[in-house]
């Protein structure tokens, strides 16, 4: 029998429906007014299943939109974990319930994370856009600390409007019984282009807020620091922040997670607004060794060709060049900030 291909992460975008409309939200779809379609659970269910018996999976992770909108969450965790996965669910915590954490634990879902963008409520929801959504989304990471804490994350998306109260987020979030944080710094993308000129950090306040970050992480040694959005090590030096991980995408699709959404289109992850397929037309594996597709995603931006860093960050976030520039081609939009 021929062994099925594996994949080491999958996020799958269950719905772009959402019950909040963040500022800083990076999905391609969302621009604060076309409608976004309901929710389809059936055609989730279809498209898991599709997907799950072209490949193997190592980690699927739910995510959307809002992913706790579909009725049927608990049993697409189900579903993935019967074949194998390992099960994340990335949630804005607003209508995660008790009953709901107990059922995503009782099934073995590896962690949950929740954005945490403020000490303050008042912030949070500018960002957000939801009244009440602070209190729903840190008593939602409390609880999923109480019942799983190793699979508590908090994300913390890193704003102008928010980087100033960075130690005081983190202390909540420790309070909050979270040891690990997902620290991103804001990225530009969907909502997030209609207010980039209040999100975007300058250069300066951009290396401060990291600052505080690894000084938080220095002072609390049980806490545990990513950086999940790549960065151009050229304008963000790595070792100068060494209680921070910082990761960066390969444009390998065998060493990177690929989007998936509920469609069945196949993208880049999940910044990247070009679908390279649909797993209804061809297998996931024949999309992803498409000539096309690797090429369109092996292109070394000018500017970085001849930098000794290019291999550790290969220009930053591209797939933010996809939104804002229209091309892979070119370096991270974040390196304006050179001459800010």
């Amino acid at each position: 029998m021929r062994q099925r291909l594996h994949i080491d992460n999958v996020v799958f975008e269950l719905t772009e429906a959402c019950n909040q409309c963040c500022r800083f939200c990076y999905n391609h779809w969302r621009d604060g007014l076309a409608p976004l379609p309901a929710p389809d659970p059936s055609l989730a269910r279809r498209t898991l299943r599709k997907l799950l018996s072209q490949v193997r999976v190592g980690t699927v992770s739910f995510s959307g939109g809002e992913p706790m909108l579909l009725r049927n969450v608990h049993d697409l965790a189900l579903q993935a974990r019967f074949k194998g996965s390992h099960v994340n669910v990335l949630t804005n915590g607003t209508l995660l319930t008790s009953d709901a954490i107990d059922n995503f634990n009782s099934l073995g879902v590896g962690a949950i994370q929740i954005p945490i963008l403020s000490a303050e409520a008042a912030v949070h929801e500018y960002l957000t856009q939801l009244p009440g959504s602070w209190q729903k989304a840190t008593a939602a990471l409390e609880r999923v600390a109480s019942v799983m804490p190793r699979g508590a994350f908090a994300v913390l998306v890193i704003t102008k409007v928010n980087a100033p109260g960075i130690p005081e987020t983190l202390d909540l979030i420790r309070s909050l019984g979270v040891s690990r944080v997902m620290v991103n710094r804001f990225n530009l993308g969907g909502m997030g282009l209609k207010y980039a000129e209040e999100l975007v950090l300058d250069l300066i306040t951009l290396r401060r807020a990291f600052a505080d970050v690894d000084a938080f992480g220095a002072a609390h040694p049980d806490m545990r620091f990513v950086s999940g959005v790549c960065t151009p090590a050229c304008l963000l030096d790595p070792s100068a922040y060494p209680h921070v991980q910082f990761t960066w995408c390969s444009t390998d699709f065998n060493r990177r997670p690929v989007a998936l959404n509920y469609r069945g289109e196949v993208r880049f992850c999940n910044h990247s607004p070009y679908a390279i397929g649909n797993i209804y037309d061809r297998p996931l594996g024949e999309i992803l060794s498409d000539p096309a597709a690797i090429a369109r995603y092996s292109a070394v931006p000018d500017r970085c060709k001849d930098c000794a860093l290019l291999q550790r960050c290969n220009g930053g976030c591209r797939a933010a060049s996809e939104q804002v520039f229209g091309t892979f081609s070119e370096a991270d939009p974040l390196l304006s900030l050179e001459n800010r």
